[in-house]
């Protein structure tokens, strides 16, 4: 299928949601049919890629930037990057030549506490879209890669690149999500179908569980951090 084929279909699939029927348009209606849900899709994205760290936009051990020297503490998250993952599973890592030579936990900047706390110093956080280190580097941290794992953004959709649309593919619930995200954007201003909007609304709202639900399947639980209570002695009556 050609890009617009592929457009067609997903704007179909929107319009037989709300009509429950194919639009029967050619020539240049089809062409303002296919821009029109371009824009819609686009615009829904923000509101999906917030929702959860998904699984199609994200990359394990990213490289982010290359440690200057020990003096600098922040560097700039490349463009491609939206946010870094908060994991207490997953710190950010300096390496060198493949070896992890140190970690730092990601926190919210009021975590970052005092640098020359040696119990938390190893922090870092972001800022303005700089990740920003609760310490100066080491000579040995210097010229060391710094890796994290990073969400991208969702790309655009348009006649010219349908990436978005094979993310789509991957995923029923994540297909849906769009096709009633879409329609619940389109009828939330419109008074007359107005009451179409609220179940257009909660349909999105449980695909879009599902799909986060799916997103986050894991044969494990997260490990669970216990007390050690090793200090312990005995019983005492």
């Amino acid at each position: 299928m050609t890009n617009d084929e592929r457009i067609e279909a997903l704007a179909q699939e929107i319009y037989l949601a709300r009509h429950n029927q194919a639009n029967d348009v050619t020539g240049d209606d089809l062409t303002a049919f296919l821009n029109d849900t371009i824009i819609w899709v686009n615009q829904l994205i923000p509101e999906v890629q917030i929702k959860t760290d998904w699984n199609s936009v994200r990359t394990n051990d990213d490289t982010v930037a290359t440690v200057a020297d020990t003096d600098t503490l922040s560097y700039a998250l490349p463009e491609l990057v939206r946010k870094l993952v908060v994991s207490p599973y997953r710190d950010i890592q300096i390496r060198q030549d493949g070896a992890i030579i140190s970690t730092f936990k990601l926190v919210n900047p009021n975590q970052t506490y005092d640098p020359n706390d040696h119990d938390v110093r190893s922090r870092a956080t972001v800022l303005k879209r700089r990740v920003i280190f609760s310490r100066k580097m080491t000579e040995a941290e210097v010229a060391g890669t710094i890796v994290a794992d990073t969400i991208a953004y969702f790309p655009q959709l348009s006649h010219a690149n349908v990436e978005l649309l094979d993310i789509l593919d991957e995923d029923y619930n994540f297909r849906q999500v769009f096709i009633f995200g879409v329609l619940k954007n389109q009828l939330a201003p419109d008074i007359v179908q107005g009451g179409l909007t609220p179940t257009y609304a909660l349909k999105f709202d449980s695909f879009i569980a599902d799909a986060i639900a799916e997103n986050g399947r894991s044969a494990d639980s997260n490990d669970v951090d216990r007390e050690s209570l090793g200090w312990v002695g005995g019983v005492g009556f």
